[in-house]
């Protein structure tokens, strides 16, 4: 099949930058259009009195040789370039504070299990149940069967029932249902809503190996924007597209805000489908299309500060802390003490789960300006999670705040509706919708992003590659994708 002369990317999340390299690679000029002045999206860390702050990017699973990630990063050709951290070599990955039990979750699945078994004597039955679960995911995952098959693929969403459901069939206590399901908070969903295959292949990607960037998300951002432009792709930076041109329902190009027409009968659209669907003429998708992607539930927003610590007083943690003042996972925090790059200062991420609603009173007011009321909430919010910390992390005296961010935030940086900060909600009740998402009835046009098997840049970049195979028509060209490392291995 003969690949396109030329093709858009819209957005440099990882999903856009997955794509244009990969296209790259296959022998395609591509150009990437970030509405953004830099690339990144939710990848991007930025610096703040000296402090790098992650936005998007925290910890990354599945990176040891061989595992999907790294089978990824070293196909993009970007492995050697990312100074990674290993978690987990203390025994320790996440520790989850309860108010009666404190858990270690660790690396590797059989400390996993082990771990289980000591806190949960009494339920040896049900943990084996669940560790099979886990060892299935782990197997899908390494062996990247469910994005090379598409049956395969089919079987698993087929295996859509909650996860809080079948823990309770199968049951199991509240207390090990509380450690079970502290995951979803990596995903954005809820025991009643998160499918059973999504939650065990976020627990087995972390299991079989967790990482840090040690120089924050900046270094992957700029990363995989110097391999685009190594591999002849072009990046335009801060110039928005502002009208996807299509005639006859296929794809001739875009207009940005500059003016400026780019003409292509090939586009990938790394963004939220409801910011695409602004960007599409009226008439070019049927109102059943419309209204089904107008429908879609959003993940939850956040709200995230970073302080900066004495590193004297405060040494970095080796792992992340989850934090919870009740069973209900809902209302925890995700604590992260690292070091920073300023000279006698460590970095104290905290991260909650924070409702658009709260915020929306300020959400048509231009960024970066919304007025002393807006800040002072802000403060108030830090203020409460730092006493919240200190339960945790001793006095934290010296703490200043270098930053924080509300779901608006998110919202004007990557175009998601309310500040959703995992993207559309892939849970069990929306299942047929988001199933086929890359699918648009626009030739030419392909939504990538979340896929509907993994969560996170796992899922985003496994997501992206399958839509690429079948851009071209070639349902083997994943494995073998992530099997060479041949700068052009496809001739049409």
């Amino acid at each position: 099949m003969s690949l396109p002369d030329n093709i858009l990317v819209i957005g440099s999340g990882i999903g856009g930058m997955t794509a244009a390299i990969a296209l790259a690679k296959l022998g395609c000029r591509v150009t990437v259009i970030e509405k953004n002045k830099i690339t990144g999206g939710l990848m991007r860390s930025y610096t703040r009195w000296g402090i790098e702050c992650d936005v998007g990017v925290h910890y990354i699973g599945a990176m040891d040789d061989g595992q999907p990630l790294r089978r990824i990063f070293d196909f993009l050709g970007i492995t050697s370039r990312i100074p990674l951290v290993r978690m987990g070599e203390g025994g320790v990955v996440d520790q989850y504070h309860f108010p009666d039990m404190t858990f270690d979750f660790p690396s590797g699945i059989d400390a996993f299990e082990n771990n289980l078994f000591f806190a949960f004597p009494k339920e040896a039955a049900q943990i084996a149940k669940v560790m099979a679960v886990i060892r299935i995911a782990a197997a899908r995952l390494t062996s990247l069967a469910a994005m090379a098959n598409q049956q395969e693929d089919f079987d698993i969403v087929s295996e859509f029932r909650p996860v809080g459901a079948y823990l309770m069939d199968i049951g199991c206590s509240p207390g090990l249902c509380a450690v079970l399901l502290v995951p979803l908070g990596w995903i954005g969903m809820l025991p009643e809503e998160c499918p059973l295959y999504m939650w065990s292949s976020a627990v087995s990607s972390y299991l079989l190996s967790s990482w840090r960037l040690a120089n924050g998300g900046r270094q992957l951002a700029d990363t995989l924007a110097a391999r685009v432009k190594e591999l002849g792709g072009i990046i335009i930076e801060g110039d928005e597209v502002r009208k996807i041109l299509v005639q006859d329902r296929t794809v001739r190009g875009i207009v940005l805000a500059s003016g400026r027409e780019l003409s292509s009968s090939a586009l990938i659209a790394a963004i939220h489908p409801k910011t695409l669907l602004r960007l599409l003429p009226e008439d070019s998708v049927k109102p059943s299309y419309r209204n089904r992607i107008l429908s879609l539930k959003e993940t939850p927003g956040v709200f995230c500060t970073h302080i900066a610590v004495p590193a004297a007083d405060n040494p970095p943690k080796p792992y992340n802390l989850f934090a919870f003042h009740s069973a209900d996972i809902g209302e925890g925090m995700f604590l992260q003490l690292k070091k920073s790059m300023k000279p006698g200062w460590n970095v104290l991420s905290i991260i909650e789960r924070s409702p658009f609603e709260k915020w929306q009173q300020w959400k048509d007011t231009s960024t970066g300006h919304r007025g002393q009321e807006y800040e002072d909430a802000k403060d108030r919010e830090v203020s409460i999670l730092l006493d919240r910390a200190r339960e945790f992390l001793g006095p934290l005296s010296g703490a200043h705040t270098v930053d924080s961010f509300t779901p608006l935030t998110l919202r004007d940086w990557v175009n998601s509706p309310d500040g959703g900060a995992y993207g559309v909600l892939r849970s069990t009740d929306q299942k047929f919708k988001t199933a086929a998402l890359h699918r648009t009835p626009i030739s030419g046009l392909h939504l990538v992003g979340q896929s509907t098997f993994a969560p996170g840049i796992l899922g985003t970049a496994l997501g992206t590659l399958r839509t690429i195979s079948q851009l071209i028509g070639d349902e083997s060209l994943l494995r073998r994708l992530l099997d060479s490392h041949e700068e052009n291995i496809y001739n049409s």
